[in-house]
């Protein structure tokens, strides 16, 4: 339909209702809105009153033919009257009516939520429980080790050490067959390792590698001369790049799978 001006709100109409307390009397009873006799709908104890034979309307006074006390449910339904509004009624307005980011936009300073999921809602990303303790149980973890020979077994100098056991592997990111972390995502990771060669006075350099597209980068290394070593770095990654270890030496390491001395964790932080 064609207009002049401003494109008209749209309305939203709901029905007045009117609960009324009967004093014993026929009337006149004052209404919250002036109609005429058929223009409302007179319920007394739920049920529906003739129009012009149990009551009468004239403006905002109604006159009932017979009597109506104080316990009765007495109630008048303005049928030829509906109340329009450009808000719409709660519970009405559906995701999908409102604009990309209106939500987040008026969320204020204060959200109360226990569960943060994904977009398709079937991934619980971050839960935060009654103390206020945020977890996020999805986060990529792996813990890896050599397998469980019990035995000292040499590892090729330059070449990526070859934890072949994971003890954790959350996500299913770390392969063991290949020694290395694929990053599922974006950001930082956090690599640590422990080491214990099998003879004093041994000395090892381990490099922290990033692998992308293919092509492997050293970022930084530990060294030791005293057969242990420990240490972490945090590196900055790009979805699907790779990180592994290598060593400098043909030394040779326990491996055990019973709480070993020989092992690394990667960790997405964020």
């Amino acid at each position: 339909m064609s207009y002049v001006g401003n494109s008209p709100a749209e309305i939203y109409s709901s029905v007045q209702k009117q609960t009324i307390t009967g004093d014993g009397t026929v009337g006149p009873y004052t209404l919250s809105y002036p109609a005429s006799t058929n223009d409302v709908s007179v319920f007394v104890n739920n049920v529906r009153q003739e129009p012009g034979v149990a009551y009468t309307v004239s403006g905002t006074s109604m006159t009932m033919t017979g009597t109506v006390a104080s316990t009765d449910d007495f109630y008048v339904v303005f049928s030829g009257l509906t109340q329009g509004t450009i808000t719409p009624p709660d519970g009405s307005v559906t995701s999908a009516k409102l604009a990309s980011g209106a939500a987040a936009a008026n969320l204020g300073s204060s959200v109360n939520l226990a569960t943060i999921k994904d977009s398709g809602g079937s991934n619980t990303a971050i839960t935060i429980d009654s103390s206020g303790r945020v977890s996020t149980p999805v986060k990529p973890f792996a813990f890896v080790g050599f397998p469980g020979t019990d035995s000292y077994v040499a590892q090729s100098a330059n070449t990526v050490v070859t934890f072949s056991h994971a003890f954790v592997n959350d996500g299913n990111h770390y392969d063991t067959s290949t020694y290395k972390f694929t990053c599922p995502v974006a950001g930082l990771y956090r690599v640590e390792i422990s080491t214990l060669s099998e003879n004093a006075n041994e000395n090892a350099a381990w490099v922290f590698y990033r692998e992308t597209g293919g092509t492997g980068t050293a970022l930084g290394r530990i060294f030791t001369q005293y057969r242990a070593l420990a240490g972490s770095m945090t590196i900055e990654c790009s979805a699907n790049d790779k990180l592994y270890l290598t060593q400098n030496t043909n030394n040779n390491y326990y491996q055990t799978t019973s709480v070993p001395y020989n092992w690394a964790t990667y960790t997405f932080i964020g």
